[in-house]
Protein backbone atom coordinates (compact mmCIF):
# COMPACT_ATOMS: atom_id res chain seq x y z
CA UNK A 1 0.00 0.00 0.00
CA UNK A 2 2.56 2.68 0.98
CA UNK A 3 4.61 1.29 -1.94
CA UNK A 4 2.14 3.02 -4.47
CA UNK A 5 2.57 5.92 -2.71
CA UNK A 6 6.11 6.36 -2.15
CA UNK A 7 7.76 9.88 -2.93
CA UNK A 8 9.90 10.09 -6.13
CA UNK A 9 13.19 11.46 -4.45
CA UNK A 10 13.11 8.08 -2.00
CA UNK A 11 13.62 6.48 -5.31
CA UNK A 12 17.13 7.82 -6.68
CA UNK A 13 18.52 10.41 -8.40
CA UNK A 14 16.21 12.52 -9.90
CA UNK A 15 17.89 12.66 -13.50
CA UNK A 16 17.08 8.88 -12.93
CA UNK A 17 13.72 8.99 -12.26
CA UNK A 18 12.66 12.17 -14.52
CA UNK A 19 13.10 10.23 -17.88
CA UNK A 20 10.75 11.35 -20.87
CA UNK A 21 7.74 9.47 -19.49
CA UNK A 22 7.68 10.71 -16.26
CA UNK A 23 8.30 13.95 -17.52
CA UNK A 24 5.71 13.97 -19.82
CA UNK A 25 3.33 12.53 -16.83
CA UNK A 26 4.34 15.27 -14.77
CA UNK A 27 4.11 18.13 -17.06
CA UNK A 28 0.45 16.84 -17.79
CA UNK A 29 -1.27 16.18 -14.63
CA UNK A 30 -3.66 18.84 -13.88
CA UNK A 31 -2.92 18.19 -9.99
CA UNK A 32 0.68 19.08 -10.90
CA UNK A 33 0.18 21.36 -13.04
CA UNK A 34 -2.12 23.27 -10.27
CA UNK A 35 0.04 22.74 -7.28
CA UNK A 36 2.86 24.27 -9.17
CA UNK A 37 0.61 27.23 -10.21
CA UNK A 38 -0.21 27.78 -6.73
CA UNK A 39 2.81 27.07 -5.25
CA UNK A 40 4.79 29.41 -7.52
CA UNK A 41 2.16 32.64 -7.25
CA UNK A 42 2.80 32.11 -3.42
CA UNK A 43 6.37 32.56 -4.07
CA UNK A 44 6.30 35.55 -6.00
CA UNK A 45 4.00 36.98 -3.36
CA UNK A 46 6.35 36.19 -0.51
CA UNK A 47 9.29 37.50 -2.86
CA UNK A 48 7.71 40.77 -2.88
CA UNK A 49 9.24 41.76 -6.17
CA UNK A 50 8.50 45.50 -7.89
CA UNK A 51 5.62 46.29 -9.45
CA UNK A 52 5.59 47.15 -13.04
CA UNK A 53 9.11 46.14 -13.81
CA UNK A 54 10.54 42.68 -14.76
CA UNK A 55 12.89 40.60 -12.01
CA UNK A 56 15.78 38.51 -13.55
CA UNK A 57 14.76 35.54 -11.20
CA UNK A 58 16.16 32.21 -10.88
CA UNK A 59 14.54 28.87 -11.34
CA UNK A 60 16.29 26.03 -9.44
CA UNK A 61 14.61 23.04 -10.43
CA UNK A 62 12.67 24.33 -13.28
CA UNK A 63 11.19 20.72 -14.14
CA UNK A 64 9.21 20.93 -17.40
CA UNK A 65 9.04 25.01 -17.19
CA UNK A 66 5.44 24.85 -15.19
CA UNK A 67 6.53 27.78 -12.41
CA UNK A 68 8.63 29.71 -15.37
CA UNK A 69 5.43 29.87 -16.87
CA UNK A 70 3.88 31.34 -14.07
CA UNK A 71 6.51 33.75 -13.68
CA UNK A 72 6.60 34.82 -17.45
CA UNK A 73 2.45 35.55 -17.00
CA UNK A 74 3.57 38.19 -14.07
CA UNK A 75 6.15 40.08 -16.93
CA UNK A 76 9.31 38.25 -15.21
CA UNK A 77 12.44 37.34 -17.29
CA UNK A 78 14.09 33.74 -15.76
CA UNK A 79 16.67 30.96 -16.21
CA UNK A 80 15.86 27.69 -15.13
CA UNK A 81 18.12 24.77 -14.45
CA UNK A 82 17.57 21.27 -13.61
CA UNK A 83 19.16 17.88 -13.52
CA UNK A 84 16.44 16.05 -16.00
CA UNK A 85 17.36 16.14 -19.12
CA UNK A 86 13.99 15.00 -19.54
CA UNK A 87 12.39 17.46 -17.81
CA UNK A 88 14.14 20.31 -19.41
CA UNK A 89 13.40 18.99 -22.90
CA UNK A 90 9.35 19.65 -21.80
CA UNK A 91 10.58 23.04 -20.39
CA UNK A 92 12.24 24.15 -23.88
CA UNK A 93 8.84 22.51 -25.87
CA UNK A 94 6.88 25.31 -24.02
CA UNK A 95 9.53 27.75 -24.60
CA UNK A 96 9.66 27.02 -28.59
CA UNK A 97 5.64 26.93 -28.50
CA UNK A 98 5.73 30.41 -27.37
CA UNK A 99 8.04 31.59 -29.75
CA UNK A 100 6.06 30.13 -32.44
CA UNK A 101 2.86 31.82 -31.29
CA UNK A 102 4.34 35.03 -30.69
CA UNK A 103 6.32 34.57 -33.86
CA UNK A 104 3.00 34.05 -35.44
CA UNK A 105 1.21 37.36 -34.31
CA UNK A 106 4.04 39.65 -35.38
CA UNK A 107 2.99 41.77 -38.51
CA UNK A 108 4.65 41.06 -41.59
CA UNK A 109 4.94 44.85 -42.39
CA UNK A 110 8.91 45.84 -42.59
CA UNK A 111 8.39 49.03 -41.25
CA UNK A 112 8.12 48.02 -37.56
CA UNK A 113 11.02 49.29 -35.68
CA UNK A 114 13.18 48.20 -32.31
CA UNK A 115 10.46 50.18 -30.29
CA UNK A 116 9.32 47.08 -29.13
CA UNK A 117 12.07 46.47 -26.86
CA UNK A 118 11.44 49.58 -24.96
CA UNK A 119 9.89 48.54 -21.69
CA UNK A 120 6.99 51.59 -21.76
CA UNK A 121 5.97 49.69 -25.11
CA UNK A 122 5.78 46.09 -24.16
CA UNK A 123 2.39 46.58 -21.82
CA UNK A 124 -0.91 48.48 -22.17
CA UNK A 125 -2.02 50.06 -18.96
CA UNK A 126 -5.35 48.28 -17.76
CA UNK A 127 -6.38 49.55 -14.40
CA UNK A 128 -3.21 49.94 -12.25
CA UNK A 129 -2.13 46.49 -13.14
CA UNK A 130 0.17 46.44 -16.45
CA UNK A 131 -0.92 43.57 -19.26
CA UNK A 132 1.59 42.36 -21.38
CA UNK A 133 1.32 41.21 -24.96
CA UNK A 134 2.08 38.42 -26.42
CA UNK A 135 6.24 38.16 -26.52
CA UNK A 136 8.68 35.08 -26.79
CA UNK A 137 9.15 33.71 -23.93
CA UNK A 138 11.83 35.00 -21.73
CA UNK A 139 13.04 31.54 -20.06
CA UNK A 140 16.41 30.08 -20.39
CA UNK A 141 17.52 26.75 -19.41
CA UNK A 142 20.53 25.31 -18.22
CA UNK A 143 21.42 21.75 -17.57
CA UNK A 144 22.82 21.17 -14.06
CA UNK A 145 22.55 19.55 -11.05
CA UNK A 146 21.88 21.93 -7.48
CA UNK A 147 23.63 19.35 -5.35
CA UNK A 148 26.99 20.90 -7.23
CA UNK A 149 26.38 24.45 -6.20
CA UNK A 150 25.38 26.71 -9.01
CA UNK A 151 27.09 28.39 -11.54
CA UNK A 152 26.44 31.79 -10.78
CA UNK A 153 28.10 34.99 -9.72
CA UNK A 154 26.67 36.64 -6.18
CA UNK A 155 23.90 39.18 -7.36
CA UNK A 156 23.27 38.07 -10.87
CA UNK A 157 19.42 37.60 -9.84
CA UNK A 158 16.80 39.50 -8.52
CA UNK A 159 15.17 36.68 -6.84
CA UNK A 160 15.46 32.70 -6.40
CA UNK A 161 12.75 30.04 -6.49
CA UNK A 162 13.09 26.56 -6.00
CA UNK A 163 9.33 24.77 -6.22
CA UNK A 164 9.01 21.14 -5.84
CA UNK A 165 12.89 20.36 -5.98
CA UNK A 166 14.83 20.90 -2.15
CA UNK A 167 13.32 17.76 -1.41
CA UNK A 168 15.80 15.78 -3.79
CA UNK A 169 18.92 17.47 -2.19
CA UNK A 170 17.67 15.53 1.41
CA UNK A 171 17.45 11.89 -0.30
CA UNK A 172 19.49 11.50 -3.22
Amino acid sequence: LFEKMSRPELTGHASLFYNAKEARKYDSSSRMVGIQREITERAIELLKLPEGRPSFVLDVGCGSGLSGQVLEEHGHVWVGCDVSRDMLDMANERIERKREAANGNESDDDDSDDSDMDDENNGEENGNRKQWKEEPSPGDLLHHDMGTGLPFRPASFDACISISALQWLCYS
